[in-house]
């Protein structure tokens, strides 16, 4: 039996890559089991299983593409996380030409700790250097940009900002940075310079809500109480509508220009970059229909699995497809949430949550044990 295992991220314990070799480890002993040895860093594809960790644009983004593009070259931006402190984020330059970037590796809500996340003023400052630095390299042809897993709600003000724009209160002042600064604006200036060098953007986004949700549906796990929600619904309200009155995008419309706390959307709107679907974006450019085909099984995964998985989620598209083409699907879910069954439901699915069969085990022991069940029960 051929298996296609392609897991994302298990947010918070296991990156997409770390996923699917755990997982390898459980399959590979019913297969051929003295073909790798579980302390490899990286598991080879064979007759058996083929090793296919995703990312929707979020954590894991660029991970993802280093393993998919092994010769890749790694490159190292000084930038500022979301509270405006320098860190070295990293992006990718790919044999084509593609700068692959993440926004997460900026401005990610995972390099803050829980007591410091400032959902009014945090800024994605750091996105625009990160591009900017990216488009000045000299073999850049192009940049995707992966976006989600952010600590922001600026609708993209602060990455604007770094490219030079100017955005502007109606006395001709700047704006403050963050999210609650977004109620003045009142008009945006371009910089007097192409911005990226002239070179496009194509903006990876891990959800479709439009500019509304940005707020409303993310910003409270940020650390936005209902007040400061509010607060930030009103400042990307007028975003939209300075973006509308200014660019004609309309960002109340536009699918994905909620993603990363409307920094799709501001970037859409100013540097006329289309968004797509992150895990179309990928799946399409590693053959996945080819290696879909192939496989006798899928195996994919996520950290929860609940009515939001089959609402364009990385993991409930790979499921979408598999289904169409009659495949049987195993799904390993760190737990089960509210509407689950929804994809248990599916034919020829079968859904397993580490929480339920393994939950007095560590993550990676927890994934591995409930695969090897999973797959037990399968051959």
């Amino acid at each position: 039996m051929r298996f296609l295992i392609a897991p994302t991220a298990y947010k918070g314990t296991l990156s997409p890559v770390e996923a699917t070799e755990v997982i390898a480890e459980a399959v590979r002993p019913h297969t051929q089991p003295h073909s790798h040895s579980a302390g490899k860093r990286r598991f080879e594809d064979d007759n058996f299983c083929h090793l296919c960790p995703i990312a929707d644009g979020g954590t894991g983004w660029l991970e993802v593409w280093a393993y998919h593009s092994p010769q890749a070259q790694r490159v190292a931006a000084l930038v500022q996380d979301a509270l405006g402190r320098p860190r070295t984020a990293e992006w990718l330059l790919l044999p084509n030409g593609v700068a692959m970037l993440e926004s997460a590796q900026a401005i990610g809500i995972h390099w803050l700790l829980a007591t410091e996340l400032e959902p009014m003023t945090a800024s994605s400052y750091g996105v625009g250097q990160m591009l900017q630095q990216a488009a000045a390299h000299p073999d850049t042809r192009e940049l995707w940009l992966g976006l989600g897993g952010v600590a922001t709600t600026d609708g993209g003000a602060g990455a604007l900002q770094a490219l030079g724009f100017r955005l502007l209160d109606a006395k001709g002042y700047p704006i403050p940075q963050g999210g609650a600064g977004l109620h003045n604006l009142h008009r945006v200036e371009p910089p007097d310079t192409p911005p990226l060098n002239g070179k496009s953007l194509v903006l990876c986004a891990d959800v479709q809500n439009t500019l509304r949700d940005a707020a409303r549906v993310y910003a409270p796990q940020k650390g936005a109480s209902p007040q400061q929600v509010e607060q930030l619904i009103q400042g990307l309200e007028q975003l939209a509508a300075v973006a509308q009155r200014e660019t004609g995008a309309d960002l109340h419309t536009t699918l994905g220009s909620g993603a990363a706390g409307g920094l799709a959307g501001g970037l859409h709107a100013y540097l006329n970059a289309p968004i797509v679907s992150g895990i179309a974006w990928l799946i399409k450019h590693i053959r996945w229909n080819a290696l879909l085909s192939d496989a006798d099984c899928l195996i994919t995964g996520e950290g929860q699995v609940d009515a939001q998985t089959l609402m364009g989620k990385g993991v409930g598209i790979l499921i979408q497809h598999a289904v169409a083409m009659g495949k049987p699907v195993i799904v390993l879910a760190g737990r089960k949430g509210e509407g689950w069954e929804t994809v248990a439901r599916l034919p020829k699915v079968q859904l397993y949550a580490c929480a339920e069969m393994a939950p007095d085990l560590p993550p990676r022991e927890a994934l591995r044990k409930t695969a090897t069940r999973a797959i037990a029960g399968t051959l």
